[in-house]
């Protein structure tokens, strides 16, 4: 899903030094600012809690923003180099590493985060319904991979599954459904419950749209308003359905990312 639009790279246009090193000088500076300790830590259902989110949303994506531009290349299958995979490892590491720092420093149980059983009748059906909207998104996608249309390298494959599980759906869940959706509950009606993270994901996502990063203004703002809005009130709505449950929106991001990436960053059969 981060790349479904392909992405028009020119030698004129690769990514700068200052990309990465920009990334992990916001990773230093936001980590020293919001680790602060907080004496006594805030309910989850709090306005500070929702306020921490948007903060740890803010700073995950301009740093996200900063070092997949350097990586864009391998994201949309412009260039295979295995040591730009491996950067692209060491980054979906660090990005991971990121929020699960969020997740220790603000100091809540991972079920408030989300990762419970929820509602046992109806999370089956709501994962049901998230794979159903990984089959009308990434459909193209899988089609070639199980087709035999693009053909998956080693190094393809774990860029995909590093990217899909460790630099986006773990950390994008936790952060907007998990966190942010999570401090909404019992003080929003549900509409907004599921408006508030959807809209705060798609403006994380159009950072990279931004000029000079990712893609053109055009493409942009059919991915944003086309595909990442749509899918952000969808896995919220997910997790209401569901009971709170994360299981089914991060189970839905994965498999989207993971098809996408692979598809995109892995060579076509001769």
């Amino acid at each position: 899903m981060a790349r479904l639009i392909a992405l028009h790279i020119s030698p004129a246009t690769q990514p700068s030094l200052g990309f990465l090193v920009g990334g992990f000088v916001l990773i230093v500076i936001g980590l020293a600012a919001l680790t602060v300790r907080r004496h006594p830590n805030p309910p989850l259902q709090s306005g500070t809690a929702t306020r921490r989110s948007l903060l740890w949303a803010l700073v995950y994506g301009l740093c996200a923003a900063c070092l997949m531009h350097v990586i864009d290349p391998a994201l949309a299958g412009a260039e295979r180099s295995p040591w730009l995979f491996a950067l692209g490892d060491v980054i979906f590491v660090t990005l991971g590493l990121f929020v699960w720092v969020m997740v220790v420093a603000e100091g809540y149980e991972l079920s408030a985060f989300g990762f419970h059983g929820g509602s046992t009748g109806r999370l089956p059906l709501a994962v049901i319904m998230g794979i159903g909207a990984v089959a009308v998104v990434g459909f193209d996608s899988y089609r070639a991979l199980l087709t035999g249309k693009v053909v998956a390298t080693p190094d393809s494959l774990v860029f995909s599954l590093m990217f899909a599980l460790v630099a986006s759906a773990l950390p994008e869940e936790i952060l907007f459904r998990g966190y942010l959706q999570g401090s909404l509950e019992g003080r929003a009606q549900r509409w907004a419950r599921v408006a508030v993270p959807a809209l705060a994901f798609t403006a994380f996502r159009a950072l990279g749209t931004l000029p000079g990063i990712g893609l053109g203004s055009g493409e942009g703002m059919v991915y944003i308003f086309g595909v990442v809005l749509p899918l952000g009130l969808w896995w919220g709505l997910l997790r209401e359905l569901s009971g709170g449950s994360l299981w089914p929106s991060l189970v839905s991001h994965f498999f989207m990312e993971f098809g996408t990436t692979l598809a995109s960053s892995s060579p076509t059969r001769p």
